[in-house]
């Protein structure tokens, strides 16, 4: 009389199966972590050299359909950022709760190709504004705000609408 052990067969089945089952996801992770392409710092600066004024920036505000242009609140702070010109950028901000506003204009492109930061700088009150964004969230920006570098301000501000308002 001939002996099959059946539990190896089974075994071999429940291997197999749960390697057909888990491969597309295991593959769609793999591929998801290579399209993502490493962190760089941002890069920013005026190309002037074809005689016209070409900014060349690897964290640009507008991407495809992403754009970071636009009107940005919560119940303290109200900021509108937006290029007026390559290389030019406005930064209007609006106090809430006390109705000061000011208005500044740069081109200080940093932090990293996942959280741009563009830096504005008031030299008369050595206060710097930050607005930071992510490209998966085109409808939020971080507004930090430092003086004599201390951090006054922290607070993320959701779009309140695409109209600009500030300006040169």
């Amino acid at each position: 009389m001939i002996q099959i052990e059946v539990k190896p067969i089974m075994k071999l089945r429940t291997i197999a199966l749960a390697t057909v089952c888990t491969l597309p996801f295991s593959l769609s992770l793999s591929f998801a972590a290579g399209a993502d392409e490493p962190e760089q710092p941002c890069q920013a600066y005026l190309d002037t050299s074809n005689g016209s004024d070409n900014e060349e920036n690897n964290c640009p505000i507008t991407v495809g359909k992403f754009s970071i242009r636009g009107t940005f609140s919560n119940l303290n702070w109200q900021a509108s950022f937006w290029a007026w010109e390559p290389a030019y950028y406005i930064l209007y901000v609006k106090n809430q709760q006390d109705g000061s506003t000011i208005n500044l204009t740069g081109f200080k492109v940093m932090g990293t190709t996942s959280r741009p930061q563009y830096r504005f700088t008031d030299p008369d009150r050595d206060v710097t504004y930050i607005v930071t964004f992510r490209y998966s969230d085109s409808d939020t920006i971080r507004l930090e705000i430092y003086q004599n570098d201390r951090a006054i301000v922290n607070e993320l501000l959701a779009r309140e609408s695409n109209k600009l308002i500030g300006g040169p």
